[in-house]
């Protein structure tokens, strides 16, 4: 009898899963200026920001817009740098969904060391 040894695969941190990442970032970008902006809409934001410039190229598109997502996020977001968000996201996020698992579980890995060095320091 052969028995049925195939695996479920779990996706690092639900990174492919379109409710876990791309609307919070989504519900992220319509609070903004909103009064129910959070600490946590712009941790949202920046995250996604952090995984794609870990993983991209260095110079190519997605990286550059990660870098300008990251910087947005670094900073009070306001009405004003809404639209630049906006686009910057729209570049990243399809990026995103279509990079390989174990790429992606690689750089959450290699940010979550960067986190824990910089804390230890």
């Amino acid at each position: 009898m052969r028995k049925n040894r195939s695996k479920q695969t779990v996706l690092p941190l639900g990174i492919k899963n379109k409710l876990k990442t791309e609307l919070p970032a989504l519900v992220a970008l319509t609070a903004i200026g909103q009064s129910w902006f959070t600490a946590q809409h712009q941790s949202d934001l920046l995250a996604v920001a952090l995984v794609v410039r870990e993983m991209a190229l260095p110079g190519s598109l997605q990286a550059e817009c990660a870098a300008e997502l990251q910087r947005l996020c670094e900073q009070e977001i306001t009405m004003d740098n809404k639209t630049d968000i906006a686009l910057n996201l729209a570049e990243c996020l399809p990026w995103l969904q279509v990079q390989q698992n174990h790429l992606v579980a690689k750089a959450i890995q290699a940010l979550s060391e960067k986190a824990n060095l910089a804390m230890a320091a």
